[in-house]
């Protein structure tokens, strides 16, 4: 199928906008969905007119995760099944983890499975008061691979292991209360709010989102005080970028980003 039947792209006011559209499989994420949102997520991320990605679902849900009749008619052609470690591609997810681009998730429905490991890829989540989520990979033979790594880091780790042993539905006020939602906004008003912030982030210097996203992520793990001694990515302190928004400031006016 397409790419522009599959993932709809938009780029509007420095925000990427991308749409899962298979509203009638759940926006499952098939395999031609998941090249897609690789390619258009590389593309984005080099895109100088571009400081903010979003990511949503066409319909009612967010996303179901991994297309469970692409893994049938696999295992009904005798051919093997490959998990995400013995993939030729890095997935999605990964790449969504090292694009210097700030990634929105609007959830506007349930995000099961992958669906919940796609929001969890991203850098912040702004919810439908109509979301859930679930990790049911115990309760399928599954893995949950990408959850099993990161949410762990996200919630308190027993929290983490606890909706992923049991493949329990997650309450929105529940993932919430754990700090995974930053906004939740009724099915309505959802656009509005989720366009509110990626406004004010987009507003932002893009060098800076690029270093703070870099930082963040590369960081992870790392034993304080060299956290603090890693360089990486652009260095804001030195680009014109920065001057500009100390004269936007003391004039009091919006600031013109260069991108260097």
């Amino acid at each position: 199928m397409p790419t522009e039947e599959i993932l709809s792209i938009s780029i509007e006011d420095r925000v990427c906008r991308l749409t899962l559209n298979r509203p009638e499989r759940r926006n499952a994420l098939s395999r031609d969905m998941n090249a897609a949102l690789r390619a258009a997520i590389l593309e984005a991320d080099v895109n100088p007119a571009v400081s903010l990605i979003t990511i949503t679902g066409a319909g009612t849900s967010f996303c179901a995760g991994a297309d469970l009749k692409d893994a049938r008619a696999m295992d009904e052609s005798g051919t093997r099944y490959r998990g995400p470690l013995h993939q030729p591609e890095r997935t999605p997810f990964e790449i969504m983890l090292e694009s210097r681009k700030p990634i929105l998730g609007i959830v506007n429905g349930p995000a099961t499975a992958g669906g919940f490991e796609l929001a969890l890829a991203c850098d912040l989540r702004v919810a439908s008061e109509t979301a859930w989520f679930c990790l049911p990979e115990a309760r399928r033979g599954m893995g949950a691979h990408f959850a099993s790594v990161v949410l762990p880091q996200m919630i308190p780790p027993g929290i983490a292991m606890e909706w992923l042993y049991s493949g329990r539905k997650v309450s929105l006020e529940e993932a919430a209360r754990w700090g995974l939602v930053n906004r939740i906004a009724p099915p309505d008003e959802l656009a509005a709010v989720a366009q509110e912030l990626a406004a004010e982030i987009a507003a932002s210097a893009p060098l800076s989102l690029h270093r703070m996203k870099l930082t963040s992520r590369k960081t992870v793990g790392m034993p304080l005080l060299s956290a603090l001694r890693l360089d990486v990515g652009p260095d804001p302190y030195a680009s014109e970028d920065r001057k500009e928004g100390a004269r936007a400031f003391l004039e009091k006016r919006a600031p013109v980003w260069q991108g260097k």
